[in-house]
């Protein structure tokens, strides 16, 4: 009996995702990012930062995560019709990676305050072609008018190849009733979030790729 429940300890190790992997401490994700919008098209790049601290906002279940922006060489004037919730430099904001769960808050300063209004880049275990799986955003106060509402998510398990899963989603913010944004984007349980592929009901569309 002692062997058997040593192999099945053993086969349940084996087949649970693994934890503190892609947001281990001193990680970090560079991304090159292609931003257009109606007449503006702007080539940019951030980076993720992973500090081994947990998040402020719930440091027992969120690693912190700093955003750089780099912004020096574009002309910011080009987004002043654009709303955001501040132009800074940094940002810290939270990871989450567990046996249940992988998901990250996408940049929302700056030009990406739209990213809030799309699915957040998220996996649910497991890792399934065909699975489906949904959640619900609330937006809190401090965002303007898009303050204390809701955005509901659904994702679709598409496929995998070369341990890269291909994943689509799509969110339904309550501010705009009727529009659907979405998000199509490839995932590694090594290397977290390839490629980042956002297109809003507005002609908006940001792509990220992992560099």
């Amino acid at each position: 009996m002692k062997a058997l429940l040593t192999i099945a300890f053993f086969f349940l190790v084996m087949i649970a995702p693994a934890q503190d992997i892609i947001f281990r401490a001193g990680n970090a994700f560079n991304y090159a990012i292609g931003y257009s919008s109606r007449d503006i098209f702007v080539q940019d790049t951030i980076r993720m930062e992973i500090t081994g601290k947990g998040w402020k906002a719930a440091p027992k279940t969120s690693r912190e995560m700093v955003i750089h922006y780099s912004f020096d060489h574009i002309d910011t004037s080009i987004f002043r019709g654009i709303p955001d919730i501040g132009w800074v430099h940094t940002d810290t904001t939270g990871a989450v990676e567990n046996e249940k769960t992988c998901w990250i808050h996408p940049p929302r300063h700056n030009q990406y305050r739209i990213l809030e209004l799309a699915p957040f880049p998220r996996i649910d275990y497991p890792l399934e072609e065909g699975r489906r799986y949904k959640k619900i955003l609330f937006i809190s106060d401090g965002w303007g008018d898009l303050s204390n509402t809701k955005v509901y998510w659904n994702y679709n398990i598409h496929s995998c190849k070369d341990g890269i899963w291909h994943i689509s989603a799509t969110a339904e913010p309550t501010v705009t009733p009727g529009a659907i944004n979405s998000l199509d984007f490839t995932f590694s349980v090594n290397q977290g979030f390839l490629t980042m592929d956002y297109r809003f009901h507005d002609g908006t569309r940001i792509i990220m790729k992992q560099f």
